[in-house]
């Protein structure tokens, strides 16, 4: 009985060895046998895509105990004749070797999830072709999803991307949207979920990544307009984030931009510009959407800024000003302070007249802070304070400062604004005053400005102290000339000696000190506002006009 028992045990231990030994063999026969349709449908059941065609140049399985290794190569996923509306979603796949290790058949058959050891893929290609952004209500279905199901976790130790581009397409216009160029990436431990890929906040998680990626561009405005940032590096470890150039181009000329529109309307660009962003949370914005940092620093940016005033102003739109632009941002953003070094910033506007040119402004070694930057609810009930502080030299020469503080909490948009301007010719602003008054600085000199305003959403007051010398007009010719008949020298004499104040203090030394009062326009921007504050003080140096003088005229505008 005994030899009998250990004659069957022997031989169930045999069959269960030999079993072992062949189990895989069998295994790989049956998968390799059927690899195409069994890949083919772990990707098309995704709602990604889901109606799409997958082909295969090779395909090969090898299974084992510890995991099944998938090689692939000249993959080629494409849409199916299902999906030929505008209104589908659409992708265009081509990837040309992926090898994939330690893939779990228990995790995808038990628990609708796909984990792997490693995921390696080279010269990935990726086209989409989607309706407007808008209309694919992200999070809730989108347009493939009733066709297809998603995993509840994608889960992969590590991955390496080398060289994926991405291109989105609009398919009502095939127009580019979005474009990715040579995208390098290591990362571990990354993780996709069901409710994340549902969630539009929400990205993915991942311990560690860092990546290279050579050009990005967003194309907007009805692609008149694009941002491109060039030689993008980032390090979830360093919590560092570089952009070595960042481009704002508009694909249309100066006047042939703004006549598409009806209203009057600003032509911009940025011809350079580095950023680096230091102390990022990565983590966090993959996983939550939420944006923390310790430092944005923006830095050598030339921004470019065209307006004709021969458009009519549209009056019926209305800028956000700062407070409601924080309190409207989509996600949470905390920065502690983002700083702005050596930008340049010129401003050319065609006048509302018959003057042969337009006119034209810059500002230069433009340095600037600001901080601390936040939506954080909690952080706001103990500091609302935005503070901005800047330093430029107004047409290459008078140094400007700034200290602003914005309340960010308060509803009527408070702030306060000190600074000074220091010396510098004033007839450096003939460029820009000759087109659009058709009058001249003959002389000046500004010795010194010092400005104290406070204000709101609605108007502001406060006071300026402008001390300048020899300040002396002329009027130019109907060709905008520097000619003289007798009756140009008459006003001009006339407006220099009884409404021009041409000193302050006045050769008795006494001080002139200008008051500030300005409604705001509320189809303006901010910085157009404050200005206007400035300039009132200005004017009120110079004509003697009171707050009360000031508000009567305001009243009758």
């Amino acid at each position: 009985m005994l030899k009998q028992f250990l004659r069957v045990i022997f031989i169930v231990v045999a069959i269960g060895g030999i079993v072992y030994l062949i189990l895989p063999t069998i295994v790989n026969m049956y998968l390799n046998r059927n690899a195409e349709r069994i890949v083919s449908d772990m990707i098309t059941r995704t709602g990604e895509f889901a109606g799409h065609d997958v082909r295969f140049g090779d395909i090969s399985f090898n299974y084992n105990y510890t995991g099944t290794l998938l090689r692939l190569r000249d993959v080629d996923i494409a849409p199916g004749e299902a999906l030929s509306g505008r209104d589908k979603i659409r992708f265009h796949l081509s990837l040309d070797e992926a090898n994939l290790t330690g893939f779990e058949w228990t995790d995808f058959l038990f628990s609708n999830s796909i984990r792997l050891d490693t995921a390696n893929l080279e010269n990935m290609v990726l086209e989409s072709i989607t309706p407007p952004i808008d209309s694919l209500h992200l999070g809730e279905g989108g347009a493939n999803r009733e066709s297809g199901k998603d995993y509840d976790l994608i889960s992969v130790a590590h991955i390496r991307m080398n060289q994926l581009s991405f291109n989105n397409k609009d398919s009502y216009t095939d127009s580019t949207r979005l474009s990715m160029a040579d995208l390098f990436v290591f990362g571990d431990n990354f993780r996709l979920s069901k409710e994340m890929l549902n969630d539009p906040k929400r990205l993915f998680a991942i311990d560690h990544i860092q990546g290279y990626m050579a050009s990005a561009s967003i194309h907007f405005n009805d692609y008149r307009n694009a941002i491109t940032a060039e030689n993008l590096s980032f390090d979830i470890d360093d919590q560092k984030l570089e952009v070595e150039n960042i481009v704002y181009r508009n694909k249309l000329g100066k006047y042939e931009y703004v006549r598409q529109f009806d209203k009057e309307t600003n032509w911009m660009e940025v011809h350079k510009g580095k950023l680096e962003v230091h102390g990022m949370d990565f983590r966090q914005y993959f996983q939550d959407g939420v944006i923390q940092a310790r430092r944005v620093l923006a830095e050598g940016i030339d921004l470019e800024v065209f307006r004709d005033k021969r458009m009519p102003d549209d009056t019926e739109k209305r800028p956000k000003m700062i407070h409601e632009i924080i309190a409207s941002l989509p996600m949470r953003i905390a920065i502690d302070t983002i700083s702005v070094d050596a930008m340049k910033v010129t401003y050319e506007e065609r006048p509302d007249n018959d003057a042969p040119r337009a006119g034209s402004i810059y500002l230069n070694e433009i340095n600037a802070t600001i901080a601390p930057f936040t939506n954080f609810e909690e952080k706001l009930a103990e500091n609302d304070e935005l503070k901005i502080k800047a330093k430029a030299r107004f047409m290459g020469t008078g140094e400007i400062s700034v200290d602003a503080v914005y309340f960010v909490t308060d509803k009527n948009g408070r702030f306060t604004l000190e600074g000074r301007i220091g010396p510098m010719d004033l007839k450096a602003v003939n460029q820009m005053i000759e087109p659009a008054t058709q009058v001249a600085l003959k002389n000046g000199k500004i010795n010194e400005v010092f400005f104290t305003i406070k204000g709101n959403d609605f108007d502001g007051t406060g006071e300026v102290i402008a001390k300048y010398e020899n300040l002396e007009i002329e009027i130019l010719d109907k060709n905008f000339q520097h000619k003289q008949n007798v009756f140009r020298k008459l006003g001009a004499f006339l407006a220099n000696k009884l409404v021009i104040k041409s000193q302050n203090p006045n050769k008795r030394g006494e001080l002139k000190k200008g008051v500030v009062y300005e409604r705001r326009n509320t189809s303006k921007f901010i910085f157009h506002y404050w200005w206007q504050l400035l300039l009132s003080g200005l004017k009120s140096t110079i004509t003697g006009d009171s707050e009360e003088e000031l508000r009567k005229k305001a009243e009758k505008t």
